[in-house]
């Protein structure tokens, strides 16, 4: 009996409820329905706007970060297909002049670099500073040297070598001397043209700074200048009733006095 009477009070307290719920949505002016459903429409609007913003951000990002990381895929991979064609033709100039001749043409280039790269070069003193044609003649007198020191080499190895052979063999390595020294001269060259590149840009430096300081002087000689006119045309700024002329004015009263006291006594 208790439990029937509990489940009669709350199924009554649920219609009391719901009554009073569908009553207060009857008692609701039109208005306001209208005005409800307004703002619940641009509340949705603006959600769907904000999810939809978020997820393009969220793509831009993903297809901006994609492209960064194959951008520097592609510039990982250039830089050591560079440095693999770099390694080859070192290899290879290596092979056709040998190791010091290589380190030579390696050294020429070298400087050929910061010829170009010199600010004498870049304002024209230089002139025309395109060494392509010297760096491709000292590479080919290498290639001949080791050419010719190779064959007389072998030459030399053969059994009983006759009169023409060792003079054949004299004559090659000879030649061969003499245009690896061309060469190397032709290097040093090189060399003696970016030191000569470096005083440029030195000396172009110099003009700057002295440029800079005439500069400087002639608008601190105005200033100064100036500044002297000001003072001499304004009125004095002594004071006439300086406390210091006043001070030193009654030392020297009293060292007078004081004297004068002495020379009394003395006499």
């Amino acid at each position: 009996m208790a439990g029937r009477s509990n489940d009669s009070g709350v199924g009554f307290a649920v219609l009391v409820v719901v009554g009073g719920v569908i009553w207060v949505i009857t008692h609701i002016p039109k208005e306001v329905w209208i005005t409800l459903a307004i703002t619940a429409f641009i509340g949705l609007v603006v959600w769907l706007s904000s999810v939809g913003w978020t997820a393009y951000e969220r793509r831009r990002a993903a297809a901006w970060e994609l492209a960064r990381q194959r951008e520097q895929a592609e510039a990982a991979m250039a830089k050591k297909q560079r440095e693999e064609n770099a390694r080859r033709a070192k290899q290879q100039l290596i092979s056709d002049v040998g190791p010091e001749s290589a380190a030579l043409i390696e050294s020429a280039r070298a400087a050929v670099k910061r010829v170009a790269a010199s600010e004498a070069a870049r304002a024209g003193w230089l002139g025309d500073v395109d060494f392509t044609t010297d760096l491709l003649a000292i590479t080919g007198n290498f290639k001949k040297v080791k050419a010719l020191r190779k064959v007389a080499d072998e030459l030399s190895t053969l059994d009983k070598p006759g009169p023409d052979d060792q003079k054949i063999i004299a004559e090659g390595r000879s030649t061969a001397d003499a245009m690896g020294q061309a060469a190397i001269e032709w290097v040093n060259l090189i060399k003696k043209c970016e030191a000569e590149a470096k005083l440029v840009d030195e000396s172009l430096q110099a003009e700057r700074k002295d440029a800079k300081t005439a500069e400087q002087r002639a608008a601190l000689h105005a200033k100064l200048g100036s500044m002297l006119y000001g003072i001499e045309a304004a009125p004095s700024s002594t004071p006439e009733d300086s406390a210091a002329d006043a001070v030193m004015a009654r030392v020297q009263a009293y060292r007078e006095i004081k004297n004068q006291i002495q020379q009394s006594r003395d006499g």
